[in-house]
């Protein structure tokens, strides 16, 4: 009789652990839908980052303003334009960006609402931000473009940075003070969530080399107005598996991020590239991805700020096409 009962035991034991595996699987892997549209999810405060030419070369009314009507049908409102690339000391030539005060004016001249952000960067092997010197520059460089210039805020897009990145966060906390109530915009590009419990098979089975954890996520969320994720160049070569990595970076970062600062996904627009397969990651299929995280009943959409598009110069009609129709209003 005993051995029966827990026979008995053992059997219901195990069916619970199989249909409990089943629930993870079918909640992690396949998820909970709403089915709900694109065009549900966007709120217009979708970002692009644009060419250096605009910074530097002058552009006539009719350029800007095609650039910007367009820009502003396909529901984007933030511009990061390309006004560096930062050099080893922390500065920006003047003559590299030279045209950006008219690019400016006529932007605001087309349409008022547009945010217009300093898209500055720098590769970490070119840029030691320990120095207190280059950091003092670089802070002296967004001062330029926000008062001097009258841009609406920075967009660092510094790279790589790591969970224990004090450097790096150090120059957000001063950023930050520099701004202060002046109402400018601090925007920071990171590399793809990844949860510190996955950090062995990240590292050790997939091979990733630049990403970030709940660690530094929150740690640039405390000077940050705005991230972006970038979630691209992952080396996926298979459609479904960067769709179901993009669903779960919006429910993750977005419930990690809690709607405290503005929370854009980067998507990719561009060919063929080292760790990036254009077949796999694309717009339309990012896109699907990220509709797939805002339907998940795991996704809490109030977190979720917008698309962020990399880059406008490699996007073609047929892109905009799917961007329309997946994500337009």
């Amino acid at each position: 009789m005993k051995k029966s009962l827990a026979k008995d035991l053992w059997i219901t034991g195990g069916l619970v652990v199989i249909l409990l595996a089943m629930i993870f699987v079918w909640v992690f892997f396949v998820g909970v839908s709403t089915g709900k549209a694109g065009d549900f999810f966007n709120k217009g405060k979708n970002a692009i980052w644009i060419a250096h030419e605009w910074a530097a070369e002058k552009k006539s009314d009719a350029e800007v303003r095609k650039l910007v009507s367009g820009l502003s049908a396909h529901g984007i409102s933030t511009i990061f334009l390309h006004v560096g690339p930062l050099d080893e000391y922390g500065f920006i030539n003047s003559e590299i960006y030279k045209e950006t005060v008219g690019f400016v004016e006529k932007v605001r001249g087309i349409d008022p609402d547009m945010k217009i952000l300093a898209w500055v960067g720098q590769v970490r092997g070119k840029l030691d931000l320990s120095k207190v010197a280059v950091r003092h520059n670089i802070l002296n460089m967004c001062m330029i473009f926000t008062d001097m210039i009258g841009m609406d805020g920075v967009h660092y897009d510094i790279e790589p940075v790591w969970d224990n990145d004090e450097d790096f966060i150090k120059l957000l906390e001063e950023t930050r003070a520099q701004f202060g109530g002046s109402g400018k915009i601090l925007s920071v590009a990171l590399a793809e969530f990844i949860p510190s419990s996955f950090i062995w098979w990240t590292e050790s089975i997939a091979g990733y080399q630049n990403y970030n954890t709940e660690k530094n996520y929150s740690n640039v969320a405390k000077y940050a107005d705005q991230i972006v994720d970038m979630v691209y160049d992952t080396g996926m070569d298979r459609a479904y598996v960067y769709r179901w990595f993009m669903k779960e970076q919006v429910i993750w970062v977005g419930d990690l991020l809690g709607g405290d600062v503005e929370f854009l996904v980067g998507i990719p627009a561009y060919g063929e590239g080292e760790g990036h397969n254009p077949r796999v990651e694309n717009v339309e299929n990012a896109l699907l991805g990220v509709l797939k995280g805002l339907n998940d009943i795991r996704s809490n959409e109030e977190n979720f700020t917008g698309i962020a598009v990399y880059p406008e110069w490699e996007m073609s009609e047929e892109e905009w096409g799917a961007y329309d129709v997946l994500w337009g209003k």
